[in-house]
């Protein structure tokens, strides 16, 4: 099972649902995990159920309320085989679920950040009790992920000198999701709709995500874009 974790502050549960399903239409079986403190892939589902639950949603499943990988193995094994998965995202702001010498057995490590001062640090302390130094095979290779993008003073580069430097190697494709109305729309009505409607998202959207799908899970560009036109239709 491939597995591919994105820490950090920023809520990302809407970006993960859309790679689940354009995942999903690749005839991958996906499990996407919350480990969250927040929860907010909850907003998404049709029914809230803030508990420990594996639940079966847009052709791909969603574990939430589990904060340890321990907790997620139990819920596996009362539902499903866990050797059924193709591809495992798992969403994380914390440390509990993995880090030190558990990061490895990842595939792939996405740093995701804003440029909110109290995310930027929240970040920071992150990355500190990530015990990078513990893990085999350092430094590390990370994406970065930036959400929202906006035209701000600060440059990115500021981020980079909040963060370790010496356990972390980042890749050069930076994953950039500029903030946009028509975007936030489309997550507001999934979330109410209990849904991933991807026909509106904008142009930048579409491309960026069609990036990450070649970055992280090795899509061609002519098989995401085919992915892409099949899970549009399929709305």
């Amino acid at each position: 099972m491939k597995k591919v974790v994105f820490f950090g502050a920023p809520d990302k549960s809407h970006l993960l649902l859309v790679l689940g399903k354009l995942l999903t239409v690749l005839d991958q079986k996906v499990l996407i995990v919350d480990s969250t403190l927040a929860q907010s892939m909850q907003g998404y589902l049709p029914q809230v159920e803030f508990s420990n639950s594996l639940r079966e949603f847009e052709g791909f499943d969603v574990a939430t309320g589990l904060i340890t990988s321990a907790q997620l193995e139990r819920s596996i094994r009362q539902t499903v085989d866990e050797a059924a998965y193709d591809i495992m995202l798992l969403d994380t702001d914390h440390t509990e679920f993995v880090k030190g010498q558990e990061l490895p057995g990842y595939d792939k490590r996405v740093w995701c950040s804003n440029y909110s001062r109290l995310g930027m640090q929240i970040n920071a302390n992150l990355m500190q009790r990530l015990c990078l130094h513990e893990a085999e095979g350092q430094p590390l290779s990370f994406y970065k992920l930036i959400t929202p993008t906006l035209p701000i003073t600060i440059p990115e580069s500021y981020i980079d000198s909040l963060l370790p430097q010496q356990a972390v190697r980042w890749e050069d494709a930076v994953f950039r999701f500029p903030l946009d109305e028509r975007d936030m729309s489309v997550e507001l009505d999934n979330q109410h709709h209990g849904r991933i409607n991807i026909k509106r998202l904008t142009g930048t959207y579409r491309r960026t995500v069609l990036d990450m799908l070649q970055q992280l899970f090795d899509c061609d560009a002519k098989t995401a874009r085919r992915a892409w036109a099949r899970a549009r239709k399929r709305a």
